[in-house]
């Protein structure tokens, strides 16, 4: 009778310690970033602060344990490189994070269709749709995206503030006067606006707003880039939280002139610092 309990106590024994054994056998996610800062334009007006920004936002990212490759002054031809070596990093089990610090602007009054600007030789620009990005998330797969676009999004811009915010008068610097392309600017827009699952994208601004250069509290950074600097690592609160955060910060800095907006297709919640108690490496319930 005794070999027969000890028996069951030992099956029963070694099942519980298979379950709990097994219970945290999790695969983490791997953590990957691409941090893009441009500012050496010439034909577009001057920009100060991309790179101090692009350069915070790395050491943040790695700090939180991803991945990240930091590229300055980037090109149209250089961005698509960057953009297929970072896919190779990606994969189903992966946590993806963008950020982008540049001109940006709409080519169409009340489009929501942003062009991100990357810097060619001799100062000249090229306009690569916010869809290319969209195209890449989908193909490669990862579970989560997380995107910053800290740039404008206004079709135009008033003269008063021209050394302050990071967008352009498309017209003036792209089109001649029959709103003929340019030949010395590089439009790449033959891409799908299909978005992305499991995706955030934050905008620095509403729609049709400036995104500031320069902080009125920091003039090293611009004020989406500082507040979001400084939330980031924020523990035990979802992303979304985050970007609320930073929301608040450039209400009260701006008093409303800039305002963050997110668009998402995120089905859970998602903590870049876990929740106390939770399971570390799993990050996101």
């Amino acid at each position: 009778m005794r070999l027969t309990i000890f028996l069951i106590f030992f099956l029963f024994m070694g099942c519980a310690i298979k379950s709990n054994k097994d219970s945290v056998i999790i695969k983490p996610l791997k953590r990957v970033a691409l941090v893009i800062g441009n500012k050496d334009y010439k034909v577009l007006k001057k920009l100060k602060n991309p790179i101090n920004d692009a350069e915070a936002m790395k050491d943040v990212l790695e700090d939180l344990g991803f991945d990240t490759t930091l590229a300055l002054n980037v090109g149209y031809k250089n961005f698509n490189r960057l953009l297929k070596e970072f896919r190779l990093k990606i994969d189903n089990n992966t946590i993806v994070f963008f950020y982008f610090a540049g001109h940006a602007n709409t080519l169409q009054r009340n489009s929501s269709e942003a062009y991100l600007a990357m810097i060619e030789e001799e100062g000249n620009v090229s306009l690569v749709s916010l869809y290319r990005l969209y195209e890449t998330f989908i193909k490669s797969n990862a579970r989560y995206n997380i995107v910053a676009i800290d740039a404008c999004r206004n079709y135009q811009k008033s003269d008063n503030e021209a050394l302050v915010s990071r967008g352009a008068n498309w017209r003036e610097v792209i089109f001649d006067e029959g709103n003929v392309l340019k030949p010395n600017i590089l439009l790449d827009n033959n891409y799908s606006s299909t978005f992305p699952p499991s995706t955030l994208i934050s905008y620095a601004t509403m729609h049709n707003q400036k995104a500031y250069d320069r902080g009125v509290n920091d003039p090293l950074h611009s004020p989406y880039a500082k507040a979001l600097i400084n939330h980031l690592a924020d523990e035990e609160i979802p992303i979304e939280v985050v970007f609320k955060r930073v929301r608040s910060d450039l209400i009260k800095e701006l008093k409303g002139k800039q305002i963050n907006l997110e668009e998402s297709s995120l089905e859970k919640n998602l903590w870049l610092q876990p929740k106390r108690g939770e399971v570390s490496v799993n990050a996101a319930f």
